[in-house]
């Protein structure tokens, strides 16, 4: 083992004796590779007293929940992390910037239909993981989370790694108003289910442009994540709200 995994399990070990004694929540996110910004809000320390886990699985998307042979198998991973942290209390599932990216307009493209009629069968694979996590897992608190606008600009489509990334000629603006419609059915899918709901789109806008503001970009390179340092603190912010509202155990 590393310097660094070593010395990183030596401090998950200080955090958990910390949340216990202080009667902090253990949070478990499971994610696409966004929710790292779930790992920066960890490593430097900025939830006291609660301690968080991630399970991210990069690539994954909420409408490949539905499908058990997906290339990511999201669905069978996220059950056996709810499985093997069953002591953690809250969980919170963040996806949707993989389906808002490419997923969605893809199978809009293939069906000869709108992109924003794709959602329901995204919104289907959260429901069947709040199914199954429902039945195993009535005693815990289950809370989901909006996905993060587009960072891409207009003249940055060509320069992405990912073909598949490339392959969609939308613009930015109109990316962002599929990630706001994608939103409010997984608030509402909250709603619904008596769940708590977080996002920070409202906080990282430009309402006139409609488009996340510079400031939340990564700039050093090209990137489809947003700047953890410049959004970590609201997703902190965000964190404790829902906290603070009244619990509602289980996922139904």
């Amino acid at each position: 083992m590393s310097w660094h995994k070593y010395k990183k399990s030596l401090l998950k070990i200080y955090r958990r004796l910390r949340c216990s004694l202080l009667g902090g929540h253990r949070i478990l996110i499971l994610g696409d590779s966004h929710a790292g910004v779930f790992e920066y809000v960890f490593d430097h320390d900025l939830l006291t007293p609660h301690l968080l886990n991630c399970e991210i699985v990069g690539g994954a998307t909420a409408g490949g929940l539905n499908n058990d042979h997906s290339v990511t198998a999201a669905f069978a991973k996220y059950q056996q992390s709810l499985r093997r942290f069953a002591d953690y209390d809250v969980v919170v599932l963040m996806l949707g910037e993989v389906d808002c990216s490419f997923a969605l307009w893809n199978r809009a493209k293939q069906r000869n239909e709108s992109v924003f009629e794709q959602i329901p069968r995204a919104m289907q694979g959260i429901v069947r993981l709040l199914d199954w996590a429902g039945e195993h897992y009535p005693q815990r608190r289950f809370m989901l989370a909006g996905t993060i606008l587009p960072t891409i600009k207009d003249d940055e489509i060509d320069l992405q790694y990912y073909e598949l990334r490339r392959s969609v000629r939308a613009t930015q603006r109109e990316r962002s108003e599929l990630v706001l419609a994608f939103n409010q059915a997984v608030r509402q899918l909250a709603g619904q289910r008596g769940l708590s709901y977080m996002d920070i789109s409202n906080q990282t806008i430009d309402t006139e442009k409609g488009v996340v503001r510079d400031e939340f970009l990564v700039h050093e390179k090209l990137d489809h994540h947003q700047s953890q340092a410049m959004t970590a603190p609201l997703w902190v912010e965000e964190f404790r709200r829902v906290l603070d509202e009244p619990a509602q155990d289980g996922a139904r």
